[in-house]
């Protein structure tokens, strides 16, 4: 017979993982948290390349919009102080009409390798794994609990996709072959994350009385259970979801007051989202995503974030100030016409959603610390399968935002690595190395599963300390 404390130590260990790993977490001694934001199909090296990194680099970094390996070379190359705003896609960073300077904030990662995620149009659930697809859980989950502290979310995952369903299960694991959904449709994250704060006393209560009367069903169906031990554990970890969601009700019913005041429009209100079409424009609904997450950050409904564009498909649409030619289209034309700058634009757009982000950040105060809450927040922009449309994984370009007070050294430097091959190459698990001890794990030395590729331990010395 299983006891409850079996139970729940086996989901912390990831069968039921979004609910019970902060039972045995540690929360970080300083408020952190994490924004993860992925685009799809690629993120191109150029298009984070500054000018004088360019220039430094030389050979074909100056004339190839893909790859140039012939410039990197056998030791890391570290620019402080670099433009990154010069970057064809990096211009949002830059401060203009009383916007606030995120250069300074900022670093550009070039070289980073994550050969075990695979490639071509999408690594999947590898990105953020560094492991292969469905093999183990993503950076989100691991480190979620960590950064919890309370908070009535682990994580908010939500994004935008081709696929013609609200949740997607592409991108984000809890352990393996245990995906983790996106909300892909901005009106169902939205009454899912404010639902509760907004339904009114009546909706509260009904919600409330729903939970009893399915809490009461189960402790009685437990009580006067007599099948096997594994029968029995489903019915146990059935019982405790149910618990910690009713919990959550009430801890949401009592932020109600806190959260308000940042709440984007409602989904029939916003003109993000109204009269969008079918299908509809991935920026706009991506900026609504970006909405939500920053009220629900603001709000202290959550403190690690996942936002993810064209998860789960190939052919997002855009608007047509951007491209009337979905990305995937855009890609296998990338040297005809105007196809490369369609596609560096889409980086751009992003950058600007994360620059909106991470301004509104630092223009709030920490609570229970000093700085802004941008100082104790790391954003990543990255893509979620490498360097290109058909990558090979062997170059990961990053943009990191923020985290200053957490020891990451985002102070406007560009660090290139050397390439893939080369015996001082660093990884993409070396950088969730670096944030698993900016967040305050000292041994968070390991991560993903690389094997015998694994080329060094640790977190990158150039990002932090």
């Amino acid at each position: 017979m299983f006891s409850r404390r079996t139970v729940l130590k086996g989901m912390a260990a990831g069968l039921f993982a979004p609910y019970f790993h902060d039972v045995y977490a540690q929360s970080s001694a300083l408020p952190a948290r994490l924004v993860l934001v992925l685009e799809c199909n690629g993120v191109y090296p150029r298009a984070l390349l500054s000018t004088g990194t360019r220039a430094a680099l030389g050979g074909r970094a100056n004339t190839s919009d893909r790859l140039f390996w012939d410039a990197y070379k056998d030791t890391p190359l570290v620019r402080e102080g670099d433009n990154l705003a010069s970057a064809i896609s990096l211009g949002p960073l830059a401060g203009s009409s009383g916007n606030l300077d995120l250069v300074n904030r900022s670093a550009v990662l070039l070289g980073l390798s994550n050969l075990i995620a695979g490639g071509g149009h999408s690594s999947g659930t590898g990105g953020l794994s560094c492991a292969v697809n469905g093999a183990g859980a993503t950076f989100d989950a691991v480190i979620a609990p960590r950064l919890r502290r309370g908070a009535p979310f682990d994580v908010l995952r939500l994004g935008t996709s081709s696929a013609r369903v609200s949740i997607v299960y592409e991108t984000c694991a809890l352990g393996p072959r245990k995906p983790a959904g996106i909300i892909v449709n901005p009106s169902l994250a939205f009454d899912s994350t404010f639902g509760s704060l907004l339904g009114g006393s009546t909706n509260g209560r009904d919600r409330q009385m729903l939970f009893d009367f399915a809490l009461a069903d189960s402790r009685k169906a437990l009580a006067e259970f007599r099948g096997n031990s594994n029968e029995r554990l489903k019915l146990e970890r059935y019982l405790s979801s149910l618990e910690s969601l009713r919990t959550r009700e009430d801890q949401l019913a009592g932020m109600a007051d806190r959260v308000r005041p940042y709440l984007p429009l409602a989904p029939k209100d916003n003109p993000l989202l109204t009269g969008a079409g079918s299908p509809p424009d991935s920026l706009k609904w991506f900026e609504a995503q970006f909405q939500i997450a920053t009220a629900a950050l603001l709000g202290g409904l959550t403190n690690t974030v996942v936002l993810a564009t064209g998860t789960s498909g190939f052919d997002v649409a855009y608007g047509p100030d951007v491209s009337d030619v979905p990305r995937h289209s855009l890609q296998h034309g990338l040297d005809a016409g105007q196809n490369w700058e369609r596609v560096a634009e889409v980086t751009r757009r992003h950058v600007q959603l994360v620059a909106n982000l991470a301004r509104t950040l630092a223009a709030t105060p920490e609570v229970g610390a000093s700085g802004s809450m941008l100082d104790h927040t790391a954003i990543v922009f990255m893509s979620d399968n490498g360097e290109q449309h058909h990558s090979t994984s062997r170059e990961w370009p990053k943009l990191v935002v923020g985290g200053n007070a957490l020891g990451l050294k985002t102070d406007g430097r560009t660090v290139v690595y050397p390439k893939y091959d080369a015996p001082r190459n660093r990884q993409v698990s070396n950088l969730f190395n670096t944030l698993g001890h900016a967040f305050g794990d000292a041994d968070f030395n390991t991560f993903g599963q690389e094997g015998s590729t694994r080329i060094a331990p640790g977190p990158l010395s150039e990002l932090y300390g």
